[in-house]
């Protein structure tokens, strides 16, 4: 699992550091300038006596490429555009965070691959892993089972909150269910029962992954109000609707 918050502040801190050491040129002219200052350090390596010989003309070599990359990501990191470059992708509890703006267009409603409406007991009976239902919510108003048992959603309309979607599938760390494209800015850590959940701010766009690992297209749409993930060792969750973040922990902590 990725320690999102804490590489991310520590990659930005050094970065941030390393540039306010250097003259970072204007993003329009930044291959231009990087060309330039390659062909300089090149002229200076050919007029300056090698003391030392190769271990000398290495070093040089090698502290020119560190102040390119250096300037290359001080620029990037200024930028959102840039963040995206360097943290592009991350997953958590089978869902892929991808930084980036959401897509126009996208219908707030889309179905997933196969969708069946079916009884909370005949959905148990379809799936390989445990259907976890929040007590807080009670019992839902419609399951759906979708791709053939992959994916178990229970939809509540009527609560304090509006609409609200839990969807469920099996924990496989190593098999992707959803791909959601997010700003890192609205994502944080948070703890559910002891394990580590993330809470997303805002609306975002949502797809999902198909067994062979390609998006169902069909199934782009823009989520509604915040959501919520989380994961138990057999099972992993994303709570979706118009609720607050105390809400959405309560109701993921009374899921049984």
């Amino acid at each position: 699992m990725t320690d999102i918050g804490g590489w991310q502040d520590a990659v930005e801190s050094e970065l941030r550091a390393m540039g306010r050491e250097l003259a970072v040129p204007a993003a329009s002219d930044l291959t231009a300038t990087v060309r330039r200052r390659l062909e300089g350090e090149a002229a200076g390596r050919r007029q300056t006596p090698a003391p030392g010989g190769g271990v000398f003309r290495r070093w040089l070599g090698w502290r020119a490429a560190v102040v390119v990359v250096a300037a290359l990501l001080a620029v990037l990191i200024a930028t959102p555009q840039g963040r995206a470059v360097i943290i592009h992708v991350f997953r958590f509890a089978g869902v892929e965070l991808s930084q980036g703006p959401r897509p126009a267009n996208s219908p707030t409603r889309a179905a997933l691959p196969g969708e069946r409406q079916t009884s909370l007991e005949q959905a148990r009976h379809r799936v390989s892993f445990p259907i976890l239902v929040p007590a807080a919510l009670g019992r839902p108003g419609e399951v759906v089972v979708s791709d053939g048992g992959r994916v178990v959603s229970l939809i509540y309309r009527r609560t304090p909150h509006g609409l609200v979607r839990m969807d469920e599938f099996a924990g496989h760390l190593d098999q992707t269910y959803f791909e959601k494209f997010v700003h890192l800015s609205n994502v944080a850590r948070v703890e559910v029962n002891g394990t580590r959940g993330l809470w997303i701010k805002g609306p975002h766009e949502l797809m999902y992954i198909t067994r062979n690992g390609t998006p169902a297209v069909a199934s782009a749409r823009l989520t509604t109000g915040n959501t919520l993930i989380w994961a138990t060792g057999q099972v992993a969750l994303r709570l979706e609707g118009n609720l607050g973040k105390a809400a959405a922990l309560a109701i993921a902590r009374s899921a049984r």
